[in-house]
């Protein structure tokens, strides 16, 4: 049984924008999937479907045998609450503590009042230290978060995301705006939260150097169609050229 199944989903913006056409791919629990494809290929409004930021036009998002597609109220807060998300620009309240703004990833299983409050849990505070032990900033804890690079920051944000005790973790470009040795480190902690947390991985990128490394399988989108659904290493010159255009040249991050 695949833990997520995407079945001929569709979503068309209010502009008449076409984001995604007819998509339709499986993932099994402990994936890494990573999905390639040119900016404005429709990436980023793939992973908003799977966890309902937005709704699709046509099609459907079903997670473990649930179709959540149209799903509303306090389903799709619990839905949203269950899926990790990471984002490119980090989403973090600068002039918050990074303990503040990890133990925010626990707002979906908090009471409003509690959180309003900022009244979280003894346990919820120890999850929270523990989850920036495993993203290697411990020492951080009581430093402003826009005080922290900006692979920190991500790793702040990734630890958020921990939080939700996710079985599937959504990573939009979550090193677009780092250099390429924070890349790797930010990477690696992925990496290890899939292998070591048995933790299911879908990830936007773009450099092909880091899909080889670390994705157990990547799909790629063109136009908003899905155009390729294989292993990293079939990707060949003629599918890079395929997927990205004929004047497309392959940038490494080492």
């Amino acid at each position: 049984m695949a833990l997520l199944s995407v079945r001929n989903l569709s979503h068309t913006y209010p502009n008449g924008y076409q984001a995604l056409k007819n998509v339709s791919f499986d993932v099994q629990a402990g994936e890494f999937l990573v999905i390639i494809g040119l900016s404005g290929s429709g990436k980023s409004t793939l992973l908003r479907c799977v966890n309902r930021l937005i709704e699709p036009s046509s099609g459907a998002v079903v997670i473990n045998e649930q179709d959540v597609t149209h799903i509303v109220g306090e389903p799709l807060r619990k839905h949203r609450a269950s899926i990790g998300m990471i984002f490119q620009h980090f989403n973090l309240i600068g002039r918050h503590t990074v303990i503040q703004n990890v133990l925010y990833g626990a707002l979906g299983e908090t009471p409003t009042w509690k959180s309003v409050a900022g009244a979280f849990t003894q346990q919820q505070r120890e999850r929270a230290q523990h989850n920036l032990t495993i993203t290697g900033i411990p020492e951080k804890t009581n430093n402003r978060a826009d005080s922290l690079s900006g692979g920190q920051q991500q790793r702040v944000a990734i630890a958020r995301a921990l939080m939700q005790q996710p079985q599937l973790l959504l990573a939009d470009e979550p090193v677009a705006s780092l250099d390429p040795a924070t890349s790797h480190s930010v990477m690696r902690y992925l990496d290890r939260i899939n292998k070591e947390m048995h933790t299911t991985v879908i990830c936007n990128l773009h450099f092909l150097s880091l899909v080889r490394e670390y994705a157990t399988r990547v799909i790629a989108l063109r136009a908003g169609e899905l155009v390729f659904d294989g292993m990293p290493d079939a990707i060949t010159e003629e599918w890079f050229k395929a997927i990205y255009g004929d004047d497309a040249v392959q940038v490494e991050i080492r």
